[in-house]
């Protein structure tokens, strides 16, 4: 592993603070003797670490970034001064490398030995395993120069690893841990400071009772047995606080807190070195002195520009925001890309043997198992298209909180030549302590909804292969293409994370665990007692052939029966222009500039397709979601190619314009298949083939007797219009947390209805459904049943949307609604030998959509 240029320096300033560290110390501990020795001179002992601090600030040798920040002194647990020297490196510039050379330099030159204790702190599992790994590799180049500082006794531990003062005498002991363990508000309970048995050497024998006094006198915060006769734990924790050890806090930038802090120093080290790309700095409450206030030490700061120079960062970073709905022309646009960067990095490995394979991000909106019918984009639905689109199963990884292909044991190094991974699917499960030098393209079809993780993903194909330039134009830069986001707010977000991150470490901060969520277990409620043997049906859209009777499939029944032979597309070649420099517009290159570190937007520049022919195949299959059948979409294809070249598209042109063709023939294909659809749905319905009844064969839904909720026994019960719980609900209790406020106001109104005989929360993609025309099922809101003096019972779906979402997506919603309420009826049959479903009255079910704005006076009239 070469040293690079930056990495001397930072390595040089270290050497320079440990001499006048030492030398400061040796001066402290000298007067403190002193001090013992003849108290009646009450000599102040110095803090050695803020005088070699203010040392070399006086010599300019800190960054000037930091020249007005005051020192901010570190105690242990005992009181005694901790030298803290923070390094502020970008993820990418190599932080691991310069922390194993820092250790060295720590103990060989201020501690003067090669034998101890290293405890290496680390924020999360990812860079916990990434690191280990690393560490125990006697190959690799972290682990031999730990084994260089140590004369090769080097032991790399777990915290439940048996631990033995023996190893700590003639060995160097690094220990990983997570912050997590380190940083618990009850620390009695915390297994570090637990007798566990397995930690030896470091305390006297039980019965020896002096000897235990004394250790505690000499290290007052150990956790002992509080016992007439104290009697120290053998625990970790405690063998930590005898030892004194050198910590790396890996991501320092996250031990901030008071806690964090308090028990982190807890540990009583002699030394702590913090890597971050972000320092933090905890100023004093209520403007007291600034010395008060907890500021980060940064002993060295490297900049961007220092990784562009020795080639660690793809720069520029190009941007293509996308306003299109489409998000499927958007990732056919990423895509393209992909493929550009493939053929050259064939090219480059053909030239020179370097091998390099493109990897594409893509950030999705959904992962949940059963959040697939919601409307946003979901990590299955981006999956499909991409094998739709010639990839492979091995060439797609998924990697969210339920599923994580990148672990499986053929995808675990992601730059070996055997690996087959070109694209990665997350929300944002890759921000924490992932980094692929092989990925280039961030496809985030969801910058949109969530600008703060995309902007972090971000830093996830900033690095560079093997740190090495390709001096291939294309292969030394990365991209950024989004989805339906303004181009302003992604630049300005993307500005933002590059110029506080470093250009690099863009891992969002660990949220803290939801407060609400204490205490909530899932568990069963039941109906209420009058309701607690009825049987409740609601109708299904169901498909009818004769005596095949089936739930509808939007598939199988609605798509695929759609019939494009007769499509023209000549209204879709006229939309697209000859001249496609303004479509190309808002790509934009992000730089930085010429005269230091700071971040520099470019002009808005065209794309170059130098490259580019126009492949109607792939074009067909960029279709094929929308036109099932090849056959035909190669029709419709070549139709769209015959009325571009009437307009005087020749090939070059064609080629050039692939990408806004693609998108413009989704987006035409798209509307006229709702139409197509709408059309043929009504149609079967007309002809009895798509039925919406209760049927008497008992193919209907059946309300449950029982559901789920997450609410503890005991939490607040939503109440009625008199102050008392609600009444009229089918199940209870209801509960002030399952529903949101405008569903709370809907409930407390039904439940007050005089006519009302029950109403039901319906939880959506778990209970009741209607399929209409369009892929996405409806799940409405309310279901409730009314019943009049002499009338028969009528039981409503509600569905409610808040004013803002009054768009096409809620006219489409009203409209099938109102179309099926207006299509319900009973069977008035049923085949011999099947099931029979009693007629209560003349039932009958009514379905709407209304605006929350306006529920007060429409909801009255389905009363």
């Amino acid at each position: 592993m070469r040293q690079l240029d930056y990495q001397d320096r930072v390595l040089t300033t270290i050497d320079t603070y440990l001499d006048v560290l030492k030398e400061k110390k040796a001066e402290a501990d000298e007067i403190a003797e002193l001090a013992a020795s003849k108290p009646h001179l009450k000599l102040e002992v110095p803090d050695f670490a803020e005088a070699a601090w203010q040392e070399l600030k006086a010599a300019g040798k800190l960054p000037a970034s930091r020249a007005n920040m005051p020192f901010s002194e570190r105690r242990d647990g005992v009181g005694r001064p901790v030298p803290n020297a923070v390094l502020k490196v970008p993820t990418g510039g190599g932080k691991t490398y310069l922390a194993v050379n820092g250790v060295s330099r720590i103990m060989g030159r201020y501690l003067g030995r090669n034998t101890g204790f290293v405890l290496w702190i680390v924020p999360n599992e990812a860079i916990y395993t990434q690191t280990l790994k690393h560490l125990k590799d006697r190959q690799h180049p972290y682990r031999q120069a730990l084994d260089r500082a140590a004369a090769g006794r080097v032991r790399i531990m777990e915290k439940t690893d048996t631990l033995d003062a023996r190893d700590v005498e003639n060995n160097l002991c690094v220990m990983l841990l997570m912050l997590q363990s380190a940083n618990r508000e009850t620390q009695d309970t915390l297994k570090m400071f637990q007798d566990r048995g397995d930690v030896h050497g470091f305390f006297p024998p039980e019965g020896e009772q002096q000897a235990h006094k004394a250790a505690i006198e000499k290290t007052p915060n150990l956790a002992a047995y509080d016992d007439i006769f104290p009697m120290v734990k053998d625990s970790l924790g405690n063998a930590l606080r005898v030892i004194r050890p050198v910590v790396v806090l890996d991501e320092g930038h996250r031990a901030i807190s008071d806690l964090a802090f308090k028990t982190l120093y807890g540990f009583n080290p002699c030394f702590v070195l913090e890597l971050t790309a972000t320092p933090q700095d905890v100023q004093p409450r209520g403007g007291k002195n600034p010395r008060e206030g907890r500021y980060a030490n940064v002993l060295v700061e490297v900049t961007g520009r220092e990784l562009d120079r020795e080639g660690m960062i793809k720069m520029p970073l190009n941007l293509d925001p996308r306003q299109g709905t489409d998000w499927k022309a958007t990732l056919n646009a990423a895509l393209t890309k992909l493929d550009d960067l493939d053929q050259k990095a064939r090219a480059l490995r053909a030239d020179t043997g370097r091998y390099i394979r493109p990897i594409m991000l893509i950030q999705v909106e959904r992962t949940g198992a059963e959040q697939r019918e919601s409307g946003h984009i979901h990590a299955e639905d981006v999956k499909e298209w991409l094998l739709t689109a010639g990839f492979d199963e091995a060439e797609i990884a998924i990697k969210t909180a339920e599923t994580n292909d990148l672990s499986q044991p053929e995808n675990q190094n992601l730059l070996a030549p055997t690996n087959r991974v070109r694209a990665i699917i997350t929300k944002q499960a890759l921000q924490e302590g992932w980094d692929c030098p092989f990925a280039y393209v961030l496809c985030s079809l969801a910058a949109s909804s969530n600008k703060k993780a995309m902007t972090q993903l971000v830093g996830r194909i900033l690095r560079q292969p093997d740190a090495l330039k390709a001096e291939i134009p294309a292969l030394d830069e990365c991209h950024v293409i989004t989805h339906h986001a303004a181009t302003a707010d992604v630049v300005s977000a993307i500005k933002e994370g590059l110029e506080q991150d470093g250009l690099g470490d863009l891992v969002l901060e660990v949220a803290a665990d939801d407060p609400g969520a204490a205490g909530k277990v899932a568990r069963k409620i039941e109906r209420r007692p009058d309701f607690k043997s009825t049987e409740i049906y609601l109708p299904k859209v169901m498909r009818v052939d004769g005596a095949d009777v089936r739930e509808l499939d939007y598939e199988t029944d609605i798509l695929s029966a759609i019939d494009w032979r007769d499509f023209d597309p000549k209204e879709i070649a006229e939309r697209i222009p000859e001249n496609a420099q303004a479509s190309e517009s808002q790509l934009q290159r992000i730089r930085l500039s010429d005269d230091g570190d700071e971040l520099f937007v470019g002009e808005s520049i065209e794309a170059t397709h130098e490259t580019m022919r126009f492949n109607a195949p792939h074009v067909v299959r960029m279709i094929s979601d929308l036109v099932l059948n090849p056959f035909v979409g190669r029709q419709i294809v070549a139709r769209l190619v015959e009325a571009l070249k009437a307009r005087g598209f020749d090939d070059d042109k064609l080629g050039k314009l692939t990408s806004l063709i693609v998108e413009e023939l989704r987006r035409g294909l798209d509307a006229e298949r709702t139409a197509r659809a709408e059309r043929l749905f009504k149609d079967e319905v007309a002809a009895g083939r798509i039925q919406f009844r209760l049927r008497l064969d008992g193919r209907n839904w059946r309300m449950p007797f029982e559901m789920e909720t997450m609410q503890p026994e005991g939490a607040d019960q939503l109440p009625g219009k008199d102050g008392a719980p609600l009444k009229k609900s089918l199940f209870a209790p209801v509960y002030k947390d399952d529903l949101n406020k405008d569903e709370r106001d809907v409930a407390v109104y039904l439940d007050g209805e005089k006519a009302m005989v029950w109403w039901h929360r319906n939880v959506a993609r778990k209970q009741y459904s209607i399929q209409g025309w369009k892929r996405a099922k409806i799940y409405p809101d309310f279901i409730f049943a009314v019943q009049g003096e002499g009338e028969a019972q009528r039981i409503s779906v509600l569905e409610t949307k808040g004013d803002q979402l009054d768009n096409l997506d809620t006219a489409y919603k009203r409209e099938v609604l109102e179309f099926m309420s207006g299509n319900f009826q009973w069977d008035d049959a049923t085949p011999a030998g099947e099931l029979e479903l009693v007629q209560n009255n003349g039932e009958t079910v009514n379905c709407t959509l209304i605006l929350m704005s306006e529920w007060k006076t429409k909801l009255p009239e389905y009363l």
